[in-house]
């Protein structure tokens, strides 16, 4: 719930081989599903249901990336990924990450449209990644990228590394965002309004064992009592014959923090002049049982803000390994909200619908 930052989709090109000239690689992800929503509970009105032939589990998308290798151990390095809508046949309908950068024996610096550091805890240590119906991160208001965007990724030293992360302002051109703030408080002019991002993560990674630690927080230029404050850590623990994983998250804000183009506390219910705090947490597990492999997941979004708005959703599901590039899968998903909250069945992808969700259909890599 917060722009975060940076996109490790840098490992394939800092695996340490060496590339005499440009080499350029087409990447991309197919996924067509069928999903069925349906039912209510808290705000969520009777008489919603939907179904959807659509990507379901993954998100689609095509890129290009490539390495160049400058000498003395040092890379230059790009990454230019683009959505795609496989049911509409809208094409590259959005960006994703798009970067350019160096990397070598200092670790790796690049700039551009970053995926959010926080978004990829999430994604990392849920069993269903971002984009399942099964996945917490639709109910927690997270921003997947950030525009303007700086990241300097450490070399890894005894399992642990640093990602130190800013941008000068989170959701488009400089300057762009100073008539979306409320109440206004600043002159509209030169950068005030600029979403502006500090964020650092230090992850430890040494066999089963992963744990990742981020603090991030945000300002609007120009404006008072604006800032946003997330601490998030993940964890998860390889043992064979289930993986376990686990993120806890707290968010604060002043009562004019930014959220997406609106002040937090309106967009989020948040009575007039109360600040924002909120916590999500998730635990989940992942069975592999040959090419099948079942996963399962239990979380919570608790409002500390609003009385009777907190919620909890469950997912179960289960994968099946055609090839190693294809595989078919099948997600269930419940949410229960309290008579104040509101959130409903979605993948981050199409907005949510109904308090129950069944979504099956095919994945193919590229």
């Amino acid at each position: 719930m917060q722009k975060k930052l940076i996109a490790l989709a840098i490992a394939a090109a800092t695996s340490g081989a060496v590339f005499a000239q440009t080499n350029v690689t087409i990447y991309g992800n197919v996924d067509m599903g069928a999903m069925f929503r349906q039912g209510h509970n808290g705000t969520v009105a009777n008489g919603q249901s939907q179904y959807s032939l659509q990507s379901s589990s993954s998100l689609s998308y095509i890129g290009f990336k490539g390495v160049e290798d400058l000498g003395n151990g040092t890379k230059a390095l790009f990454d230019l990924q683009y959505r795609i809508s496989p049911d509409t046949s809208t094409g590259l309908s959005t960006a994703g990450h798009q970067y350019v950068g160096l990397t070598g024996g200092f670790g790796t610096v690049v700039a551009g449209y970053l995926d959010g550091i926080r978004y990829g805890i999430y994604g990392k240590y849920n069993p269903f990644g971002n984009y399942s119906i099964g996945s917490l991160t639709s109910m927690t208001t997270q921003y997947d990228r950030a525009a303007n965007a700086l990241a300097y990724i450490s070399p890894a030293f005894a399992g642990f590394t640093v990602i130190l992360a800013t941008a000068t302002n989170t959701q488009g051109a400089e300057g762009s965002l100073n008539t979306v703030h409320s109440p206004m408080t600043a002159p509209t002019r030169g950068n005030n309004g600029d979403d502006r991002l500090l964020s650092a993560n230090l992850i430890y990674a040494n066999g089963p064992l992963s744990i990742d630690l981020d603090y991030e927080t945000t300002r609007a230029v120009g404006y008072d009592k604006d800032r946003l404050y997330v601490a998030t850590t993940g964890a998860s623990y390889d043992f064979g014959a289930v993986k376990v994983s686990g993120v806890y998250d707290v968010i604060k804000g002043d009562v004019n923090s930014f959220i997406g183009g609106n002040a937090v506390g309106p967009l989020l219910g948040v009575p007039a002049g109360q600040r924002y705090d909120r916590r999500n947490w998730f635990v989940g597990a992942t069975v592999p049982l040959g090419k099948f492999s079942v996963l399962g997941s239990f979380g919570q979004v608790k409002d500390k803000t609003v009385s009777n708005a907190d919620a909890w959703k469950i997912g179960v599901g289960a994968r099946y390994a055609l090839s190693k590039r294809t595989e078919l899968y099948a997600d269930y998903a419940h949410i229960k909200n309290d008579s104040a909250a509101g959130y409903s069945i979605g993948n981050n992808i199409v907005a949510g619908v109904g308090v129950n969700g069944l979504a099956m259909g095919m994945k193919h890599s590229f």
